[in-house]
């Protein structure tokens, strides 16, 4: 006679199960469903395994067959071998301190060091200048000594210092450590992290919780008093231009309403390049060595922004005195008193209108908000979207993990938060704004600064040091002078901004060769 086998571990569980009306007791249920989501094999996992199969047929006749396609799928997840964890778990206990490099340590310290120090005790937070204090005009032989000789286990870099140090290997790659934490992407503006691994080669390498766009801002109250249509998001340059001559450019400065407003401290030559670039034009070319601004397509949208304030319906704002207050500031903002139909501003323009509201006592504007224009062969892009600091994890640090939590808290959505309730007049836009509860009610706010992309093309000039922009801005504030003046035309003026800032370029990198610490870089054409 054949001895019976004594039953395993298992079997003899079985027999004691007290099992109901539709199969297993609830709580072996549920012990089998909560080890199936969180993929951990229990303890003695080989012997388990060994069994599941057995395990599996017994439970498919006790709950039926309707549930077995589940309970397979489930315990197949168990006998995966478990993946090998990208950063191991930071350790509590373990006292740690965090080099990081920024600009200035104290902004630093304000703005996450602190409130990092106090979510993670056990880690000191030490604030170096180094990377991120000066660029270093593309040249990577500074910028690796200085990486070299400083180890932060952090970096703030620049879009352009990002995609030199991504290329070199010298940061390290987040995607594995996100994938493995679950780390929240979807609500990340979709732009920054395309941008982002648009110049990591297709990974990603750090996290901006800060970008820069511009929406088109406009005065509810006017477009109704004259029976003007609202502005609507994908209007065309073209368009722009014709809606804001629409609006009465009167001899009586009182009286008058201006159809456009430039940004403060900037002059009509902005929203021509700000034009061309929504065509995918540049000042440069892409390596960054020859200008390239006497084109037909070039001096086609600088007559039109011309033309339209030699009308008297795009308004420039005159610089302000050295000792203006910020209210002086807002009232010689005409969209701000009232006096201007529209005007393309950044996030950060809200709170200014409501500050010169609320403080200043200055009436407050109906506004409403749509995107910036764009260019029919690309509807979906911004022109002028731009990536803020980016944060990093060196890849030779030996406090990654730690490094990565700091990287991760910067780029949170409580972060995010605090960012929208300080700052006034900041121009970025949190990273995060879609998902903020803060702006509800604001939708088409959000929609304005979220919806559109980045160019699809890199936004990174190598090399180029920020001297050569502050030059070329000059040549073309005075040359715009110039053509409304009646001195020159447009064709003429384009030639010499073509020539002249040619001589700029290379000048500025004759000097950024000599002196390679204290050149800046620049990315797409706009200084830092």
């Amino acid at each position: 006679m054949t001895k019976r086998l004594e039953p395993e571990h298992w079997e003899k569980h079985l027999t004691r199960l007290q099992l109901k009306q539709g199969g297993f007791s609830k709580e072996l249920m549920h012990k089998v469903k909560e080890r199936v989501e969180t993929k951990q094999p229990p303890v003695g996992s080989k012997r388990w395994l060994r069994w599941s199969p057995a395990v599996a047929c017994v439970l498919v006749l006790a709950v039926g067959w309707t549930q077995a396609d589940r309970l397979v799928e489930g315990l197949s997840k168990l006998s995966k071998p478990l993946e090998k964890a990208a950063l191991e778990a930071m350790d509590p206990n373990k006292e740690k301190t965090l080099k990081v490099s920024f600009v200035h340590e104290t902004t630093f310290m304000m703005q996450y060091g602190k409130a990092f120090t106090i979510r993670y005790p056990n880690v000191a937070v030490k604030v170096e200048k180094g990377i991120g204090n000066e660029s270093y005009a593309g040249i990577m032989t500074n910028l690796e000594e200085q990486l070299e000789k400083d180890k932060p286990d952090v970096l703030a870099l620049s879009l352009s210092e990002y995609a030199q140090l991504a290329k070199e290997g010298k940061l390290y790659a987040l995607d594995d450590v996100i994938r493995q934490e679950g780390f929240d992407l979807q609500n990340i503006h979709a732009g920054v992290v395309d941008r982002l691994r648009t110049e990591g080669g297709g990974k990603l390498y750090g996290l901006a919780p800060e970008y820069d766009q511009r929406a088109l801002f406009y005065n509810k109250e006017l477009f109704d008093k004259y029976g003007i249509s609202y502005p609507k998001n994908g209007m065309s340059w073209e368009e722009l231009l014709q809606l804001a001559s629409r609006f009465p450019a009167a001899p009586n400065a009182k009286d008058r309403v201006y159809g456009l407003v430039t940004r403060a401290y900037s002059g009509p030559f902005e929203l021509v390049q700000q034009a061309g670039q929504a065509k995918g034009l540049g000042i440069l070319d892409s390596s960054g060595k020859q200008v390239t601004v006497n084109t037909p397509e070039w001096q086609k949208d600088w007559t039109a922004v011309l033309d339209a304030v030699r009308g008297g319906y795009i308004y420039e704002q005159p610089p302000l005195e050295k000792s203006s207050t910020r209210e002086d500031m807002y009232r010689a903002n005409p969209f701000m008193t009232g006096q201007a139909a529209m005007t393309l501003q950044s996030y950060g323009f809200v709170k200014d209108l409501n500050e010169a509201s609320s403080r200043y006592k200055i009436s407050s504007v109906p506004w409403d908000v749509v995107t910036e224009p764009t260019d029919r062969s690309r509807p979906n892009e911004s022109s002028s979207f731009s990536v803020r600091t980016i944060y990093a994890v060196n890849a030779a640090s030996e406090n990654r993990r730690e490094a990565w939590e700091l990287v991760k808290f910067i780029n949170s959505e409580e972060m995010a938060r605090k960012m929208l309730t300080q700052n006034i007049g900041s121009g970025s836009s949190p990273s995060r704004l879609s998902s903020l509860s803060a702006v509800k009610g604001q939708e088409k706010l959000v929609e304005a600064f979220t919806s559109l992309r980045p160019p699809a093309e890199s936004q990174v000039t190598p090399g180029v040091p920020a001297e050569f922009y502050s030059a070329f801005e000059e040549l073309a504030t005075q040359l715009s002078k110039d053509v409304l003046k009646g001195k020159k035309t447009v064709s003429q003026a384009a030639r010499e901004l073509q020539d002249n800032g040619q001589q700029a370029l290379i000048q500025a990198k004759n000097a950024a060769q000599k002196k390679p610490v204290q050149a800046k870089t620049a990315v797409d054409g706009r200084t830092p």
